[in-house]
């Protein structure tokens, strides 16, 4: 067999490797908050707050997160929606970039 063709099959056997690892590597996602993983809107993520029984709800664009503020049984609690994906941040995921 020519050696060009083993170089190239090689070549295009590490690429696919390369791909794969890529893949694989996507940062771990937080659980879901609203359904589909598709972009959503500060609009969507005050609804949803106040369905679940949230008042008093402020939601503000940070980057790539909506972090929404408001108040339970007399608690404030503070969540960040991917708005990329409707999904909760996930814990491990600090925002550094």
């Amino acid at each position: 067999m020519d050696r060009r063709w083993i170089l190239a099959g090689g070549g295009v056997f590490l690429l696919g490797i390369a791909g794969a690892a890529m893949v694989f590597a996507e940062p771990s996602k937080g659980p879901v908050f609203i359904a589909g993983d598709q972009p959503v809107t500060e609009d969507q993520v005050r609804q949803k707050l106040q369905s679940d029984g949230w008042s008093n709800v402020q939601v503000v664009r940070d980057g790539r997160y909506l972090e929404a503020i408001g108040s339970k049984n007399d608690q404030t609690t503070r969540v960040a929606v991917d708005a990329q994906t409707g999904r909760l941040r996930a814990a491990d995921d600090d925002d550094d970039d």
